[in-house]
């Protein structure tokens, strides 16, 4: 059924949503009407959220639908961004900067010697500086570089992926493409297409918001001063330097000294005055303006490479530039202006960002109006049953008017199509949710009182489980009073890389994970190993962020309920995908432990359950430990909208 849909979207040059749950199939139901349709016009880009899909669809759906589809051959290119690809000549700047011998940079240049993609994912070894030998926008010289005809990897990768047929790139990358041609309809990264693709299309509106807006981090002035250190050719003092570094670390300075770890700006205007902060922004722009000007000084005579590097350095100071000026004095209208402080990292510890409220009108104006087909899917798009949600936040409320010949218009049809999972969770699956815990709170009595119900769920499901958390606070607060109290060896996240987490977790039979956010969705542990998800509470996002914040704010500023409209959708969502982590085969079995009380108690917790996959439930943790043996129904209470109004 999906298969068709997108075959008649295509073909008809509509647009689909379709939410289709786990085991439907929904790769090979798109790629191969997508396939089909490629090949007998413009290229069709597929584009998902995570690595693990795309790795997924690269070397393992598309290469088996190469051998399936003997009628219909076809060519597939994987596109990256530029920051992917070594650069041959920035390696060659980077050799000729170096002020001795360095074992790794000799690694590098062995690989660079050998490798036929440049693309950094073939690295089996770490070299921090990547950032400096990547390709880089600002000092790529395109058709002029002497590599770019027949070496360069990053525009070898461009002319497979124009040649191409399908396209698999990241949202990333696909906004970053769609910005591009924002402002320059010729320029791009990606082939021009016919039809999108967006496969994790829950995420599309998060990451066309970033991808839209500004974000400069403390980092970025000290590594291009870094890059003009380095150079021996470049009469500009060190002392000079220096200065332009104290300013700039001045000016994040005074954002990092807040106490919280995001906030507005004016948040910060209120504390310590806005023509303070503004007067250190200008004077970052004026110094880097003076960096500029000296650059381009430079004596460059009889040598053009020296003239290539400072020509390089004078456009990301420009870039820098640009986005000072416009982080603190530009008037975009629907923007917002804000800063976080990233605890842990290595080089950024303090992000501006001017970032847009809503990204509705850019969707409608850059893909549902001007693109033939656009299929958004996921297991998890639709909330309460319908697709208002997804579709008011990415502009896809109103039909876009298309012309079909110079005489006449059509309203362009947005088909939408709700598929469930062929997986039998009455039989396969048993829903726990207590009525006798107090609502969540981040009190330690609290704690104390969830710590001791997870306890007795993993003691009845002999552990087995992937323990979900909305929050780091609560996820260490519990471990801290579980890990003496449970026999089973608890992985935490954070405590080595998520991949090492699930190998983990995989081969270590008395095992728990704990985790937050990257846990609650693309992680797929089949077989018994993974026999209990225990969620701790309903994932409402924290309301005081600065992005959800300014959301809210304007959806009430519109007349709007925030919590309703904005809220409960956001965490419907999150939570199915938090459920869907439990069944992923015909033959998985286990339980669902959603530690809320609030969908007992709350008007609104029937919609959070009435969405999820219908199977049977149970408030009695004691009925956990006889479904996993005897694999049978118990007390018959069925989680369904219709049981529960019969219920009261």
């Amino acid at each position: 059924m999906m298969a068709e849909a997108v075959t008649d979207a295509l073909l008809h040059k509509e647009h689909l949503l379709v939410e289709a749950g786990t085991g439907v199939g929904k790769t090979v139901a798109y790629l191969i009407p997508a396939i089909r349709h490629s090949t007998s016009g413009k290229p069709v880009i597929i584009s998902t959220h995570t690595i693990n899909l795309q790795s997924q669809l690269v070397h393992k759906d598309i290469p088996l639908l190469s051998t399936v589809l003997n009628d219909t051959p076809f060519r597939f290119a994987l596109m990256k961004g530029r920051g992917n690809f070594l650069c041959l000549k920035e390696l060659d700047h980077a050799q000729a900067a170096l002020p001795y011998e360095d074992n790794n940079f000799n690694r590098l240049r062995e690989w660079a010697a050998k490798t036929e993609t440049g693309d950094m994912s073939e690295l089996d070894f770490n070299y921090p500086e990547w950032n400096e030998v990547c390709c880089n926008v600002d000092t790529c010289k395109g058709a002029e570089c002497p590599y770019n005809s027949e070496k360069c990897f990053y525009y070898k990768r461009k002319r497979e992926a124009a040649c191409a047929d399908i396209v698999i790139a990241n949202h990333a990358l696909f906004f970053a493409d769609l910005n591009l041609r924002s402002v320059n309809p010729r320029e791009g990264i990606l082939p021009d297409y016919g039809a999108v693709v967006f496969d994790e299309a829950h995420h599309l509106e998060d990451v066309a918001t970033s991808s839209f807006g500004i974000e400069l981090g403390n980092y970025r002035v000290p590594m291009l001063l870094s890059r003009i250190r380095k150079r021996r050719d470049i009469a500009i003092t060190g002392g000079e330097l220096q200065f332009i570094d104290s300013v700039n670390t001045s000016l994040f300075d005074t954002f990092d000294r807040m106490p919280k770890s995001e906030f507005f700006f004016d948040e910060l205007y209120e504390r310590v005055g806005k023509a303070r902060v503004e007067d250190a922004a200008t004077e970052l722009v004026t110094v880097l303006d003076g960096l500029s000007t000296q650059l381009l000084e430079q004596d460059t005579d009889d040598n053009p490479q020296l003239k290539d590097r400072l020509d390089g350095y004078r456009k990301m100071i420009a870039r820098i530039r640009l986005e000072l000026s416009e982080l603190f004095f530009g008037k975009q209208p629907d923007y917002f202006r804000w800063a976080e402080k990233q605890a842990g990292s290595k080089f950024a510890n303090c992000c501006l960002h001017y970032t847009p409220i809503n990204v509705s009108e850019t969707f409608k104006d850059y893909l549902w109006n001007v693109t033939d087909s656009i299929i958004c899917t996921s297991a998890t798009l639709s909330n309460s049953g319908t697709f208002c949600y997804i579709k008011g936040r990415l502009g896809a409320g109103q039909a876009a008017v298309v012309a079909t010949d110079e005489d006449s218009q059509k309203p362009r049809t947005i088909n939408e199509l709700i598929l469930g999972s062929p997986f039998d969770f009455m039989s396969q699956s048993l829903l726990y949710v207590p009525e006798d815990l107090d609502p969540p709170s981040s009190s330690d009595e609290y704690a104390d009182t969830l710590t001791q119900r997870i306890r007795e769920i993993l003691l009845a499901t002999n552990g087995r489980a992937f323990i979900l958390f909305t929050s780091y606070r609560m996820m260490h607060a519990v471990l801290d009073k579980l890990i003496d109290m449970v026999p089973f060896r608890l992985l935490v996240q954070g405590d080595m890389s998520n991949e090492r987490l699930i190998n983990e977790f995989r081969e270590d039979p008395e095992s728990c994970l704990m985790g937050v956010h990257s846990f609650w969705e693309g992680v797929d542990v089949k077989g018994e190993r993974l026999s209990c998800v225990i969620i701790d509470k309903l994932p409402f996002a924290v309301p005081d962020t600065p992005i959800n914040k300014a959301r809210c704010e304007r959806i009430t500023t519109e007349g709007g309920d925030w919590f309703m409209e904005y809220a409960v959708p956001q965490a419907q969502i999150r939570l199915k995908q938090g459920f869907g982590r439990l069944i992923r085969t015909k033959s998985d079995y286990g339980i669902v432990a959603i530690l809320d009380s609030r969908i007992h108690t709350k008007r609104y917790g029937k919609e959070f359950i009435r969405y999820l996959p219908r199977c049977k439930g149970t408030k009695n943790v004691s009925k956990l430990r006889a479904f996993l043996s005897a694999f049978e129904p118990f007390d018959g209470q069925t989680f369904t909208a219709a049981e529960q109004e019969k219920s009261g």
